[in-house]
């Protein structure tokens, strides 16, 4: 998008379209079977409203006091790799804005940029070519692994942002997951926007009903905030998947490529995708956050989101083996084996429970709980116990 103000009065004015998809619309949606939007932050002043502070960019913020980042996220992406954006303004180009929780604010981001008609045909032509641009991209890095539980496991926020409920500006981008950061399996997405016809459409109001399995279709601008959620669930035929190249409950990077919205880049059905194209200033997919819903606590070793005794039987199970970091194991520091620096772990988390939160539009978790001082001792002892039976 060139810049907020041309963008909303460019949208004002386009064709509201029709909302008659299956999937959800670019705000609440708690009642939707595919993808309800997950709000980045809740509290007092209403869920998915983010409490966005005053800067050169925004001079009166977005205030919404009171409001905080959900903590249905237990983790956010770290750190960065393989940054390569396409055309973008180079304002717009610093990685470590996509680290950290969702914002709300349209001017946090960083951009993947945009490609011309004539440079799409480049691409396209000789995708494998070092010397011409492509697609841009992202990989992001987390603390601990995100794994397949219970509904969505994480959520991409993008600044597109809608004029009430009939239209929304979108750039919307792959979303690939990868165990070692070398082999990606790309999410399937679906796209049912009609073709605007030719030419560019660089404010193409799109239909986020129309859209799944891409990020960037639920609003996260303006001190709104909503992601789109991704649930692993939805890679468990992938090819990478079946041959355990990529494993859904060890994944540590999470790819975002842009989609230029000519219609020359398809969906998982062999669709063409349309969007707002050719962009320009901050082109292209614009990437405020990465959020994790269900990550890897250490010392929770039968991936149920609590840490108690059940992690000790299946860490007491596995002592001594060579794991090659299977975490389900008991292998918390992925040094390949299950030995007592693992029990060190579960017994310093003794205790936490993550209760499995619903992350629609009513998308508060519970903070986890503290473990206290009796528990470390109970659990070191009963781990010695444990451990020694094991030997036997």
């Amino acid at each position: 998008m060139l810049n907020r103000l041309m963008s909303i009065l460019t949208i004002a004015v386009s064709a509201a379209p029709v909302w008659a998809g299956p999937y959800s619309g670019p705000l609440a949606d708690p009642t939707n079977s595919y993808d309800p939007g997950v709000a980045g932050w809740v509290g007092p002043a209403g869920e998915g409203l983010a409490d966005v502070p005053a800067s050169p960019q925004n001079p009166m913020g977005y205030p919404h006091p009171g409001n905080y980042v959900n903590p249905a996220f237990v983790g956010w992406a770290n750190g960065w790799l393989n940054y390569r954006p396409a055309v973008v303004d180079p304002s717009w180009t610093d990685p470590t804005y996509a680290l950290g929780a969702a914002t709300g604010d349209e001017f946090h981001v960083v951009s993947l940029g945009d490609l011309t008609a004539a440079q799409i045909a480049a691409h396209l032509a000789d995708p494998g070519n070092p010397n011409i641009l492509h697609p841009g991209q992202i990989t992001l890095t987390f603390a601990r692994p995100i794994f397949n539980g219970p509904g969505a496991d994480f959520a991409v926020f993008e600044n597109g942002f809608s004029s009430g409920q009939t239209t929304f500006f979108a750039e919307l981008a792959y979303v690939e997951v990868s165990t070692n950061g070398v082999d990606f399996a790309r999410f399937p997405s679906r796209s049912l926007t009609p073709n605007p016809g030719a030419g560019g459409h660089a404010y193409l109001a799109v239909n986020s009903t129309d859209v799944y399995n891409l990020a960037g279709k639920h609003a996260n601008a303006h001190g709104k905030s909503w992601g789109t959620p991704f649930n692993l669930d939805s890679l468990a035929s992938d090819l990478l998947v079946q041959q355990g190249t990529v494993d859904l409950l060890d994944i540590r990077y999470v790819r975002v490529v842009d989609i230029p919205g000519s219609g020359d880049f398809l969906d998982g059905t062999g669709t063409p995708i349309f969007d707002g194209w050719v962009t320009t200033g901050s082109a292209g997919f614009d990437l405020d956050a990465v959020g994790a819903l269900h990550d890897k606590l250490p010392g929770d070793a039968d991936l149920d989101e609590d840490v108690d005794i059940l992690d000790l039987g299946a860490l007491a199970n596995s002592y001594g083996m060579k794991t090659g970091a299977v975490w389900a194991m008991g292998d918390f520091d992925g040094n390949g084996a299950v030995d007592i620096l693992d029990l060190g772990y579960l017994a310093g988390n003794y205790g936490i429970h993550r209760p499995v939160a619903a992350v629609g539009a009513a998308g508060v978790g519970a903070p986890a709980a503290v473990p206290e001082p009796a528990s470390w001792l109970m659990l070191s002892a009963a781990g010695a116990w444990a451990l020694r039976r094991r030997r036997r």
